[in-house]
């Protein structure tokens, strides 16, 4: 095992990581950091909790104690003493996602004026990272490549964040340099075997049977539909 990263290292690795307009929310601390430049991020919000509000000032000497700038001037505090846990964690999506919003091309095209649903999933290979609990693991890097309308410029987006701009049910469509697939629910699975239409159903595993391409994670074990894209392009 890998020696541990320190909380500046981690921090470090976290931030240079980020793509620009990408949200960092410390795991447990109340607070989502926006990136806003090549060594600056923003503090979008802070719940109104104790454990916020002093982890706001530990966590801004740390990221300051790395060399970066934080800009707490626009900060929106949360008001989340009076909500269950399925209320708070409604909110701060809505919150995700309406940051989303924001993103852009260099081009100034908002990523939410994409062909979203023309995304491609790409692997970029394996990566060891530190899990909340300190332990490493091998991490599988994957992301949706999706393409500006106005300059063309492809975008690679990690796949929460393509789920944010996109929607949940963009999560069921994988389409890959050659394939595209679709998960079906339960009732569609009980029709197409009904109606004996089952030649373009199959189950996926780590890897596609047809094409070989490594499948994203969460698209593994899923009963889908499935096409090739060269058939139809």
């Amino acid at each position: 095992m890998s020696e541990e990263l320190n909380p500046e290292e981690e921090a470090r690795t976290i931030l240079d990581r980020m793509r620009q307009g990408g949200m960092w929310e410390p795991m447990g601390l109340g607070l989502c950091y926006i990136k806003t430049g090549d060594k600056s991020v923003s503090l979008a919000s802070q719940e109104n909790t104790p454990i916020s509000a002093q982890a706001r000032i530990r966590m801004r000497m740390l990221i300051e104690n790395i060399g970066w700038k934080v800009d707490e001037t626009e900060t929106k505090i949360t008001n989340v003493e009076n909500l269950d846990p399925a209320e708070r964690h409604m909110k701060a999506m809505q919150m995700r996602q309406e940051q989303a919003q924001n993103w852009q091309c260099d081009c100034g095209t908002p990523l939410s004026a994409f062909a979203l649903e023309e995304g491609v999933w790409n692997f970029y290979g394996q990566e060891e990272m530190a899990s909340p609990d300190g332990e490493t693991g091998i991490v599988e890097q994957w992301a949706v490549v999706i393409s500006c309308p106005v300059c063309d410029k492809e975008i690679p987006v990690e796949p929460y964040d393509y789920a944010l701009l996109a929607g949940d049910d963009a999560m069921i469509t994988i389409k890959t340099k050659t394939m595209e697939y679709t998960a079906l629910d339960r009732v569609e699975i009980i029709k197409r075997v009904d109606d004996k239409v089952v030649d373009s159903v199959m189950i996926l595993g780590t890897f596609c049977p047809m094409s070989g391409e490594l499948l994203p994670p969460h698209a593994r074990g899923s009963i889908v539909s499935f096409r090739k894209i060269e058939e139809e392009e």
